[in-house]
């Protein structure tokens, strides 16, 4: 074998090595009880939490408003994390509805990223047929941006749309590190994302060791479910797009790369930069701001 195999082999080895050291420190991290539980969990179906359709638009707003909590938390805590864009927005007389798909175990989006987008599709029909309304807004955070972008792109939801705020997306050029340092896995050699890229297989083996990742490891290149939104245009034909980010994300990074929409028409933000004085927020709480609220009120009154 010559040298420039033997440079080829050394290469391969060291990124298995690498790769496999990763996925056994996440089971490590995750630790045992909590890998047991997520298998339970991953074999339940996923259900929705969705607010009862009672309240109806009016001429000024015509168009129901669906809100889509991200994953940073449970169904029981969304009351809390959400009061503030909820009064906001029902504030300018606009019939608001919360929707939380993929839902297993109280997590949101845990489940299978197509199937919670076909749930969300399911509850705009419904939300339409009882309201009466031609078109909805959505205001989604986190990972409930990729299954509205799922509905809006892959499941033809775009003609039943008229504006999407995007709070923190994960779009494309995520580099997947903030997601690991959540399970306190400190800065690699390479990204999460360069490293499943290149060893694909490792997607399946890290979803049987932690199938609380599943929906996770959907979000990137790695994920056909990925390439089914994000190869070619994301945004669609007919739906005003804005996305505000933080420069202070330390989950979906690099902050504003990961997130921010770069196709013709799309505003994206950063929060400092348009609140160069504001409190500082972060991937979590930048959905409950006073002064996202405002502006995300502002966006659907373009």
């Amino acid at each position: 074998m010559n040298s420039a195999s033997n440079g080829w082999v050394d290469v391969t080895l060291k990124w298995i090595r690498f790769g496999v050291g990763v996925a056994v420190a996440v089971a490590v991290v995750a630790g045992a009880p909590a890998a047991a539980a997520a298998t339970s969990s991953s074999e339940a179906e996923s259900t929705v939490v969705a607010a009862p359709i009672d309240c109806a638009p009016d001429a000024a707003r015509p168009n129901p408003v669906i809100v889509l909590p991200g994953a940073d938390g449970t169904t029981s805590q969304t009351s809390a994390q959400w009061s503030t864009m909820l009064t906001a927005l029902r504030r300018t007389g606009a019939c608001v509805l919360v929707f939380q798909g993929g839902v297993v175990d109280g997590q949101r989006w845990a489940g299978d990223m197509a199937e919670s987008a076909g749930q969300l599709a399911r509850y705009v029909d419904e939300v339409k047929a009882r309201t009466h309304a031609a078109k909805v807004d959505i205001v989604a955070h986190s990972a409930g941006t990729f299954a509205a972008n799922y509905y809006l792109k892959v499941l033809r939801g775009a003609p039943n749309v008229h504006d999407v705020v995007l709070l923190a997306p994960e779009s494309r050029g995520c580099d997947g590190a903030g997601f690991l340092a959540q399970y306190g896995i400190p800065k690699l050699p390479v990204t999460p994302v360069q490293m499943l890229t290149a060893m694909p297989w490792l997607v399946p083996v890290l979803s049987q060791l932690m199938p609380n990742m599943r929906s996770a490891l959907e979000l990137t290149p790695a994920s056909e479910v990925y390439h089914r939104v994000m190869d070619g245009r994301l945004t669609q034909p007919g739906v005003r797009y804005a996305v505000m980010a933080t420069r202070r994300d330390a989950v979906a990074t690099p902050p504003g790369t990961c997130s921010f929409i770069d196709e013709p028409g799309v505003t994206n933000v950063f929060y400092e930069n348009v609140f160069p004085d504001g409190p500082a927020v972060d991937h979590s709480t930048l959905r409950s701001s006073p002064l996202t609220a405002q502006w995300v009120v502002d966006q659907l009154r373009r």
